[in-house]
């Protein structure tokens, strides 16, 4: 009888436990009925498994690391979210950069050691380290400490996983097992030829799997290991991926001067490369490196980061536009062209240097026309202002040891004059435009005065032929010396006797590439110049070794040269 009776109760018991699991209607046997209950156990799991503290916590926990305050255990399981997190109250500094973070990493390596850290401390590193944001949170030491917590993961991730064990595991998990890579040196390389193809499938996964934000220096990385793949491929295969690249940078900036090394340096090397437009606007826009004409002036001083023969290419790139725009746009305006672009096309490969500069007229005339508004915002920094006549424009031009200036507008005739004899200042804001200054061939002592009218051409090469100056040949490389034009009023315009055989250029060059920030600036040739060197930091170490090689201090243009013989 009581057995009876407790069978009962127990039989009574179970079908309340079957009914609270939802399982009341079905067979016992029926994998179906227990899927669902499953599957939403696995939810929670995974949910908890990549679980992160409460961000009001963290950040509170961070704070007090940046202020030197001791933490408590859950206060440093707590910080390890918010590593690579900007702290308001201490100036936007990151734990990563601060000088007690070797301490931090050392206490978790020490538990990991032991098998006592636990996972979702891990797990917040790991947040943190695709959480940092090389633009929001910059600065050596943040970066420095960027890459030991990249280290530590590398190197804890083995433990870790062996505590992890075959089981239940996280999706996180399963990631790092089969893409253990992002926590190497090289976390992109995997991913950046397929990134390059625009096929980004794979890794748009991995980020929603580890859960890498829009802002992580992962994206950043993706686009400069693309470009690093795109320049080890052959010159044609190069060239036809350049847009893709610039396109690249544009949607993740981040390496973006560093990217834009690579692909410049590379576009120089390639054979018979043809201007890139796209390349070319790019790069120097405002916004960017600006205008090579602005380096001399320190004004743009992104192109130190390439070698001078990359700069003069993209130099001459925009020469070329500039004598195409000025003759198209600005004297085709006044049907005042008459062949002109034609014919200093001519001699296209030897201008080391040109200016624009624009009149009353079409400084007006931008507020209407797209072609003369881009045309002066390509030019900002760069050009000058002609008060005198508000209807004409002129346009500068370097020619090995002549400085040449043309107008948009007739009766104004062409003068040369020689670079150490400039009756004008080549980098003033504003000119008069008259005999005061860049007509002053019209009265005063020029080089040659080239006047258009019907015949002009032929006397104007017989006049430059006197001047040495011929035409391009048809296999002529751009001239690779001169840089700008030096006047009157421009320190070391002095004329050379004679050249000397220079310094050792491959010492020179050494030097220059320990003293960052200083250039060469080699005006020789055969119309003679002379070779400096600038320094905008004046550094004492790097005056003596000039010194030792020869050069001496020119205290007007607060530079070093190199003296003739």
């Amino acid at each position: 009888m009581l057995a009876a009776q407790a069978l009962q109760v127990l039989t009574r018991d179970l079908a309340a436990c079957i009914a609270r699991m939802g399982l009341g209607g079905g067979n016992f046997g029926v994998p179906g009925l227990v899927e669902k209950p499953v599957r939403e156990a696995e939810r929670i799991f995974q949910g908890y498994a990549k679980a992160q503290p409460r961000q009001e916590d963290s950040y509170a926990a961070a704070r007090a690391f940046l202020r030197g305050q001791r933490l408590d255990a859950w206060q440093r399981d707590l910080v390890a979210s918010a590593v690579a997190q900007p702290i308001r109250e201490a100036g936007d500094e990151t734990a990563l950069g601060s000088q007690r973070f070797d301490t931090l990493l050392g206490e978790y390596q020490a538990e990991a050691e032991r098998g006592d850290l636990w996972r979702l401390t891990w797990h917040g590193l790991l947040y943190s380290y695709f959480q940092y944001d090389i633009s929001a949170a910059g600065g050596t030491a943040a970066q420095t400490g960027w890459e030991k917590l990249r280290a530590f993961l590398e190197r804890t991730w083995p433990l870790i996983d062996r505590q992890v064990g075959a089981g239940l595991v996280p999706d996180w998990v399963h990631v790092l097992r089969k893409e253990g890579a992002v926590l190497s040196r090289s976390p992109v390389d995997k991913y950046a030829r397929g990134y390059l193809r625009g096929d980004s499938a794979a890794v748009d996964q991995l980020a929603e799997d580890l859960g890498i934000p829009p802002s992580s220096w992962f994206w950043h990385a993706l686009v400069l290991g693309a470009v690093k793949r795109a320049t080890a491929d052959s010159d044609a295969e190069f060239q036809r991926l350049v847009p893709q690249l610039i396109q690249l940078i544009k949607t993740r900036p981040g390496f973006r001067d560093e990217a834009l090394e690579y692909i410049l340096v590379r576009y120089h090397a390639c054979r018979a490369a043809p201007q890139d437009e796209l390349l070319r606007d790019f790069v120097c826009a405002p916004a960017v490196w600006r205008n090579p004409k602005l380096k001399a002036a320190g004004y743009a001083t992104a192109w130190n980061r390439v070698p001078e023969p990359v700069w003069q290419m993209v130099l001459g790139w925009v020469n070329e536009r500039n004598l195409k725009d000025f003759f198209d746009i600005l004297a085709a305006r006044n049907q005042a062209d008459e062949g002109r672009l034609a014919f200093w096309s001519q001699y296209l490969k030897q201008i080391t240097w040109t200016r624009l500069v624009f009149g009353a007229d079409t400084m007006a005339l931008q507020r209407r026309s797209p072609e003369v508004r881009n045309l002066i915002a390509r030019e900002e920094g760069a050009y000058a202002r002609l008060d005198g006549k508000s209807e004409v424009d002129a346009f500068m031009m370097q020619i090995g040891s002549y400085l040449i200036v043309e107008f948009s507008k007739k009766p104004n005739a062409c003068y040369a004059y020689k670079v150490d004899e400039l009756p004008f200042e080549p980098y003033a804001k504003h000119y008069d435009g008259g005999t005061t200054d860049l007509a002053y061939g019209y009265r005063g002592e020029k080089a040659a005065r080239i006047v258009h009218t019907p015949g002009w051409q032929a006397r104007a090469a017989e006049e430059l032929r006197r001047l040495g100056i011929r035409p391009d040949r048809p296999d002529a490389q751009r001239v690779v010396g001169g840089g700008a034009a030096t006047g009157s009023a421009t320190a070391g315009g002095s004329r050379p006797d004679s050249a000397s055989p220079g310094p050792d250029m491959p010492a020179l060059e050494a030097l220059m590439r320990r003293f960052r920030g200083a250039t060469i600036d080699d005006r020789r040739g055969p119309g003679g110049g002379r070779l400096w060197v600038e320094d905008p930091l004046q550094r004492v170490q790097l005056g003596s070794e000039l010194k030792a090689l020869g050069f001496k201090w020119a205290n007007p243009r607060q530079a070093w040269y190199y003296p003739e013989s």
